[in-house]
């Protein structure tokens, strides 16, 4: 073996033993409920929140045995064994209630605990995975909640269940899982699979669907707890460290809680009227509202995306701060958690009284999310600016060029919602048109005479892209000759013709009903799948209006140009997309800064200069 062979050998060998004494480290600090944190737990309070969520977690599920025992979980049985819990059991307003605030109670200290985590650095150094077990208790905790929501069987429950389990439906519409490859997902129905899984019925709340919420409503609490007890027996840890008095006072508040305010219990579900507003319980307001806000294709992806981004959280801060604790020396996470916080209070303050405008709000609230993070951004670049410990001003260089990153991503951001705001395409038809004119070089005139085609299709057969269906003898003689056939026939040679790229294309089955198995080439598929159209429609919107007669001078022509650019973009939104690049200037500046400090010589000491006696 060479010398370089071995030495790569050596270095591959090398990083997979670095990569696993990595993921080792992170295993070996694994925090399930804080069981780590014991003796800080005497004297910060704080520190007991993963003990208090494992305590009101164990009295969820005892009462929820005990509600088992009463509870039918039909349509017809369901809100009338409620009822006869509430009013007709010994103390079953009482259970009842220590059930309903018992969740509560979870989803409040798995929160409080998270911000824990972030504002006191809990995941420094290596315990970066930390955040991801506090994100799952807290997610799992308003899963079940969710779930649990429903077994009520009252009109608030019914109509909060049907707006928020249907958004799986809208997975078909994803870029990578929908309309980027329209037939296979379109076989597979992905996101309508996922809710009939979830509801049984499609769309429709049936008893199908009480029956399968009502069944993970119970795996959502005692799955997780096998895994946990098998835990706390294998590492043979205390589960709940914290004193019986404690505990006590715990239990007490939860059931003071429960006779003071019982839970309630609504009307009785009633299909044919819907509600307004539709609200679901206190910990899914905001979410709610942010859906009324956005497209929801775009509300299911940001439901999706939330939680990866609170798991690269802890990961981003450590590169940019490295092992820092301070908060008042991380402002950028300061300002996320901050942005958090406002986030769902405003959201649910808007929801609960209706006073929110679908229509204007979203500029001001998407101003407001990205100027937050830029903001933490420019406060930790100060930081780097002022120390004066040119060592550490070294390793904030390394943290400026994660955060020109972050820049960058709200720039590509800007440059996507530029585009289809200014063309009034969602994002899969923006997306298609551009892998479209990235690839439509290597076509050749045969990608031109296919968008002439379609060009002169488009107004007399919309269905132009399914011309193998329409050109299908058997179809014509069922159905009759299709408008344009023609040019169709012409669009059906076209498809025909070789290009560098068919090699690729061919390989790609079609997945729905079609005369052909698979993709003639690159341009059938493009055709087909109507990317070619995506790209005409975008280009054609994004063509300048002509410039008035008036209009002569260059200057003045740059200056339509300019103002025909901005017209249909929101002043506010303008705001945060330009400031995703002067993020991006101002990081590198401060890298370059930082380095360049570095790399200065220091200046030798004068020397004392001998005195002549």
């Amino acid at each position: 073996m060479s010398d370089i062979a071995y030495a790569k050998k050596e270095g591959f060998g090398s990083a997979v033993t670095k990569f696993g004494d990595w993921l080792q480290t992170r295993l070996n600090n694994i925090d399930i409920f804080d069981e780590h944190y014991q003796n800080e737990a005497k004297t910060n309070p704080f520190y007991a929140l993963g003990q208090i969520f494992y305590l009101v977690w164990i009295i969820v599920i005892v009462t929820g045995c005990l509600l088992i025992i009463w509870y039918v979980p039909t349509k017809a049985g369901a809100f009338d064994s409620i009822l006869r819990i509430q009013d007709g059991i010994p103390f079953g307003g009482l259970i009842r209630g220590m059930h309903k605030y018992g969740a509560d109670a979870m989803i409040i200290a798995a929160t409080m605990r998270l911000y824990r985590m972030f504002l006191l650095a809990d995941y420094k150094p290596g315990k970066e995975f930390n955040i991801a077990i506090g994100l799952i208790s807290l997610l799992l905790a308003m899963y079940s909640g969710l779930t649990g929501y429903l077994l009520i069987w009252n009109q608030r429950a019914y109509w909060a269940t049907k707006v928020f389990a249907t958004f799986p439906c809208y997975m078909d519409q994803f870029p990578f899982m929908g309309d980027y490859y329209l037939p296979l997902v379109k076989s597979m129905h992905m996101g309508w699979n996922t809710a009939e899984a979830l509801l049984g019925g499609g769309a429709a709340i049936t008893q199908e669907t009480i029956t399968r919420f009502f069944s993970l409503h119970l795996a959502f609490s005692l799955i997780p707890l096998i895994f946990v007890e098998l835990y706390f027996y294998k590492n043979a840890i205390s589960r709940m460290p914290i004193s019986w008095l404690k505990r006590g006072v715990i239990i007490f508040i939860i059931a003071l809680i429960a006779v003071v305010l019982p839970a309630a219990q609504g009307r009785r579900s009633d299909p044919s009227v819907t509600p307004l507003p539709i609200l679901s319980d206190w910990y899914f307001l905001g979410l709610y509202q942010m859906y009324k806000y956005l497209e929801p294709v775009v509300a299911t992806e940001i439901t999706m995306l939330i939680p990866l981004t609170v798991i690269m959280l802890p990961f981003i801060d450590s590169w940019i701060t490295g092992p820092e604790k301070d908060i008042s020396k991380r402002p950028l996470i300061f300002m996320l958690a901050l942005m958090g916080v406002l986030c769902w209070v405003i959201f649910s303050f808007l929801i609960i009284f209706g006073i929110a405008n679908i229509h204007n709000d979203p500029p001001y609230w998407r101003s407001f999310l990205y100027l937050m993070v830029d903001i933490g951004i420019f406060l930790q670049l100060a930081l780097v600016w002022t120390n004066p410990d040119i060592q550490q001003r070294l390793k904030g260089a390394q943290g400026a060029l994660v955060m020109a990153i972050v820049g960058g991503v709200q720039s590509l951001v800007g440059l996507v919602y530029y585009f289809m705001a200014k063309t009034e395409m969602f994002l899969s038809p923006v997306t298609q048109a551009f892998a479209y004119l990235f690839t439509r070089p290597f076509a050749g005139d045969s990608a031109k005479q296919a968008e002439t085609l379609v060009r002169q299709l488009m107004p007399v057969n919309n269905e132009y892209w399914n011309f193998h269906t329409l050109l299908d003898p058997t179809y014509i003689k069922t159905i009759g000759e299709p408008l344009g056939k023609p040019a169709l026939q012409q669009l059906a040679q076209v498809c025909q013709q070789p290009t560098l790229l068919d090699f690729i294309f061919k390989l790609i089955p079609t997945f729905t009903p079609a005369p052909h198995a698979a993709y003639q080439g690159y341009i059938d598929f493009m055709v087909n799948n109507r990317w070619c159209f995506d790209y005409i429609t975008f280009t054609d919107r994004m063509t300048p209006s002509p410039c008035p007669a008036a209009v002569s001078s260059p200057a003045l022509v740059w200056m339509w140009k300019l103002v025909w650019m901005c017209i249909g973009i929101p002043s506010l939104d303008l705001v945060w997309m330009w400031a995703g690049p002067i993020v991006v200037v101002a990081c590198l500046a401060t890298w370059m800064y930082a380095k360049k400090q570095v790399s200065q010589p220091k200046s030798a000491p004068a020397q004392p200069v001998a005195s002549n006696t």
